[in-house]
């Protein structure tokens, strides 16, 4: 009667096969989260800084008060600090990331830009995101 009854469970050697393949799962994908999350913070902050420039237009068109628009990246994080009016608004963009080229521009009462240009982003390892101002006043993520 007991020499066919067999117990149920699961033996050292098959744990210790789910243990590794669940260990090289986390290792293969650990790295390739961290890849997706810096690249999805410089979108984001790309997007912010789009819609920064899109809300200084909108307060310039709003209020008939030039907006100035100046890209500090001496400051540790960098920053967008919009000028107009009584008070200066700022933003700062996420850790890890920062400007590699930007250059100062105002957004007039008509709602147009004084000049276009590219503001360029880029997170720790060197990947880059672009934001484009056009003398009209459209602002795009490329």
């Amino acid at each position: 009667m007991y020499a066919n009854h067999r117990e149920s469970g699961f033996s050292l050697i098959e744990l210790a096969i789910v243990v590794t393949v669940i260990g090289l799962m986390l290792a293969m994908g650990i790295p390739a989260y961290k890849t997706l999350s810096q690249s999805q913070s410089l979108r984001g902050a790309s997007q912010n800084v789009a819609g920064q420039i899109t809300l200084a237009r909108a307060r310039a068109m709003a209020t008939g008060v030039t907006q100035t628009v100046n890209f500090d990246a001496s400051t540790t994080p960098a920053r967008i600090v919009v000028l107009g009016g009584t008070a200066a608004r700022t933003w700062k963009v996420p850790k890890g990331i920062s400007f590699a080229n930007a250059s100062s521009f105002n957004m007039t009462s008509d709602g147009r830009a004084s000049t276009s240009q590219y503001i360029v982003l880029q997170n720790l390892q060197a990947v880059r995101d672009t934001v484009s101002v056009q003398t009209s006043g459209l602002v795009l993520v490329r």
